[in-house]
């Protein structure tokens, strides 16, 4: 038996349905709202039956036929715009093809170009995926810092909707809708959808290549953070920025700086070692650890490769480059080219303009003293009295070369202030 409910409700629609056929052109918003109230109530009476006979369910589909094809006519009395507000309001079940009638209009010639412009959006997609993979992979690297997660969360948000929107229906009527609020031409809006998606594969590949930037900022920050004695952070942020730019020789450098001052000196020398490409402070610190382990020879050799990229203005560079040149010479016992080396390191140091660049002038003098004294030249005394003269305690290297000048000039009957 079929319930009254079911016939009734029918009967409802199909008279609703008589109305649009007779005032298509007088429609209003009123009567479309009656057709999609009765398709509503046909639907519920629909799933309360157990057995619906053929027949009633050839008038269902004949009515709902005529339904689509006056999809083009009601949508002229009601824009897609509207029928998505109304849409937010009720929220009908997905199921309700009725309330999503600009589905069923006829494909515009554009839509024939839509599975092109969806398979570009995927691949858009998956390719800002794996690169917010590996910004994320390297910003977070070394800590969650506010510049990392700006970086990363608001183009990583934008891209998830977007494959929320692709793969989901909740997702798909969603942007759809907020095409839809936009005022996007239905025809338009796989296309739309691609735009947006490049769009942010623009920022995300803005981003990336921006990490250079990210990384000199970094790398600063680490410096200053050395320069005041907070090697924590220093270390912290030097990292970080190596992790967004493994080509940063500048923070290489110094990451080596604060592993000399962990003494951690297989650690300094490795960085120093990526470091060294056109930076002489790399070739230089890397020439003095050479030495203190008694590779004489290699760090000659880097002291010298270092001279060729340091600039004439690179006085501090050009100075300890020479200085450890020599030192290197006077260690192989090759005292005439040591002795050379050395006067020329002083004589940038002692160049009037140049004083104030270079901040260890006497270690060049305590190494010349040293070479002087292996030659018995005269001038060695003089030369130990302007170590002790300008040598520094806080340097661990002149520091043990004062003791040795002081022992020097006491000989001589001089004293050492300095000693």
């Amino acid at each position: 038996m079929i319930s009254s409910q079911l016939t009734a409700t029918l009967k409802r629609y199909e008279a609703a349905m008589e109305i649009l056929k007779q005032s298509q052109s007088d429609l209003v918003a009123e009567e479309v709202l009656s057709i999609f109230n009765a398709r509503d109530a046909l639907q519920v009476a629909l799933q309360e039956e157990k057995y619906i006979p053929t027949s009633i369910l050839k008038r269902v589909f004949n009515s709902d036929s005529l339904l689509r094809q006056q999809a083009a006519v009601i949508l002229q009395v009601i824009t897609v715009e509207e029928l998505t507000k109304w849409r937010e309001s009720i929220h009908p079940v997905p199921e309700a093809w009725w309330w999503r009638l600009e589905t069923c209009l006829p494909p515009h010639p554009l839509d024939r170009l839509d599975p092109l412009w969806k398979l570009l959006t995927l691949a858009s997609w998956t390719f800002n995926l794996s690169l917010l993979a590996d910004l994320a992979k390297r910003f977070f690297s070394g800590g969650i810092g506010f510049i990392g997660a700006a970086a990363v969360t608001l183009p990583g948000l934008i891209a998830l909707f977007q494959v929320s929107s692709e793969l989901t229906k909740v997702g798909q009527e969603n942007f759809d809708n907020l095409l839809a609020r936009f005022k996007v031409p239905s025809q338009w809006r796989q296309e739309a959808k691609l735009g947006v998606t490049l769009a942010v594969s623009l920022l995300i590949a803005g981003i990336w290549l921006a990490l250079p930037a990210f990384s000199n900022y970094f790398a600063a920050s680490g410096l200053r953070n050395f320069e005041v004695g907070k090697l924590g952070s220093a270390e912290q942020d030097l990292q970080q920025a190596i992790s967004l730019n493994a080509d940063n020789a500048q923070a290489h450098l110094y990451l080596g700086v604060i592993y000399e001052e962990y003494q951690e000196i297989d650690k300094a020398q490795k960085q120093y070692r990526i470091a060294a490409g056109d930076v002489p402070a790399a070739y230089n610190n890397l020439a003095r650890l050479y030495i203190k382990s008694k590779k004489y020879a290699e760090a000659a050799n880097l002291a010298n490769r270092g001279l060729k990229y340091a600039e004439e203005k690179d006085v501090d560079e050009r100075y300890n480059l020479l200085k450890n040149q020599g030192w290197a010479r006077l260690k192989q016992k090759r005292y005439p080219e040591a002795e050379v080396l050395l006067e020329a390191a002083i004589s940038i140091a002692e160049a009037p303009e140049m004083r104030k660049e270079v901040p260890n002038p006497g270690s060049a003098h305590c190494l010349l003293a040293q070479t002087l004294e292996q030659q018995k030249e005269a001038t060695a005394l003089e030369e130990w009295g302007l170590c002790c003269q300008l040598g520094r305690r806080d340097n661990i290297d002149e520091d043990v070369w004062l003791h040795l000048a002081g022992e020097k000039l006491e000989e001589a009957g001089k004293s050492c202030p300095n000693s």
